[in-house]
């Protein structure tokens, strides 16, 4: 979904708020509360997009990345729409900072801009990685040379992706420090375990507005905690779960999609499965079954190669060079919408905190 630079849940908050702020309370926070017919509209379409994840799963393959690419999409949109209610919220806030969901929303899209910062040196770990399977892939391909050199350099490039991956997951197994992947994960759950769900007067502000800021960092944290453990190898850490108000229309579409993906993995991890990442782990996987083709008959002088040998030995170049181009194809979209995500992220605390500072002087 596209989103003009700049934008953010507070861009247009100060005319709204009708500055200087209130030093108390807003009378309307006495009287019932009744949930806005937007903040209902917001309801739905953000459980119809959590819903729109599972035959998506189906479809792509759960923690794929063009599922992935979908639920960052999910993650943008919701947050362009809490943007959208912000002219129907007639929020009131006190100089006093009684408000405790300001100090909670700076706290935790602070934490969030740590994990875009985490989740694009991910990618770019596994931008690396695939930068090395396209060397393997080219001296295959190379023409200039031919026979034993050429499966040697082969297999040399691949070794080093064997290598890249090996060290990749030591930082999670053999008593290494976290990585910062892993650290992004526990300050994940965390959060997730501290999220308040709105109650009483703070449910009532802004004709239900925290409501939907409590929506906006629900998915947030679950999708992106998704994205943070599929990037690593071998995580030890369990999946980001998240135990929310039952009350929401988009309450029964989360709890059943984080049931469907715990599924999946499970299935995946019992498999043997280095990676969630899909495309990732298939690259994994072909760069392990070419190597060894390439040490056996390296190994062996089995030189010039039978027919039989040689055709299995392209058959296995090209799944490589499939899984790689389907796992490379995605890396930049999905880089993209992290940097959206980060923008979007930086523009809303930078328009908040200036709103603060106005009603101040």
């Amino acid at each position: 979904m596209a989103h003009k630079e700049g934008s953010s849940l507070f861009a247009s908050l100060g005319a709204v708020l009708n500055l200087p702020f209130s030093l108390h309370r807003s009378h309307a926070n006495n009287v019932a509360f009744k949930r806005h017919p937007l903040l209902q509209e917001f309801d739905t379409r953000l459980r119809d997009r959590l819903d729109s994840l599972k035959p998506a799963g189906d479809e792509k393959g759960f923690l794929s990345i063009d599922w992935f690419l979908q639920a960052m999409s999910v993650v943008l949109a919701t947050h362009a729409n809490v943007e959208s209610l912000i002219p129907e919220s007639h929020l009131t806030l006190s100089l006093q900072r009684d408000d405790k969901w300001i100090d909670e929303y700076l706290d935790d899209s602070a934490k969030l801009l740590d994990v875009c910062n985490v989740l694009k040196e991910g990618i770019s770990d596994v931008e690396h990685y695939q930068m090395l399977v396209q060397l393997a892939l080219h001296n295959l391909d190379n023409k200039e040379i031919s026979g034993e050199l050429k499966y040697s350099r082969a297999r040399n490039a691949l070794t080093e992706c064997k290598e890249a991956i090996k060290k990749k997951d030591t930082e999670y197994r053999q008593g290494f420090p976290k990585s910062k992947l892993e650290n992004c994960s526990s300050m994940l759950r965390t959060m997730g375990e501290k999220l308040v769900n709105p109650k009483g007067q703070e449910a009532m502000k802004g004709n239900g507005f925290l409501n939907a800021i409590y929506g906006a960092k629900v998915t947030t944290i679950l999708l992106c905690g998704l994205l943070v453990t599929a990037l690593a190898c071998k995580p030890k850490r369990p999946l980001t779960s998240l135990s929310v108000a039952s009350h929401y229309k988009w309450s029964a579409s989360l709890t059943t999609l984080q049931q469907r993906v715990k599924e999946e993995t499970d299935k995946r991890k019992n498999k043997g499965s280095i990676a969630l990442l899909r495309e990732l782990d298939s690259v994994d996987a072909s760069v392990r079954r070419l190597h060894e083709i390439l040490d056996r008959h390296l190994n062996g002088r089995a030189f010039p190669l039978s027919r039989e040998q040689s055709q299995e030995l392209a058959q296995e170049v090209e799944f490589l060079r499939k899984h790689s181009s389907d796992l490379g194809q995605g890396l930049t979209p999905l880089e993209v919408q992290v940097n959206e995500l980060f923008k979007t992220l930086i523009a809303s605390r930078l328009a908040l905190l200036d709103i603060i500072s106005s009603a101040r002087t």
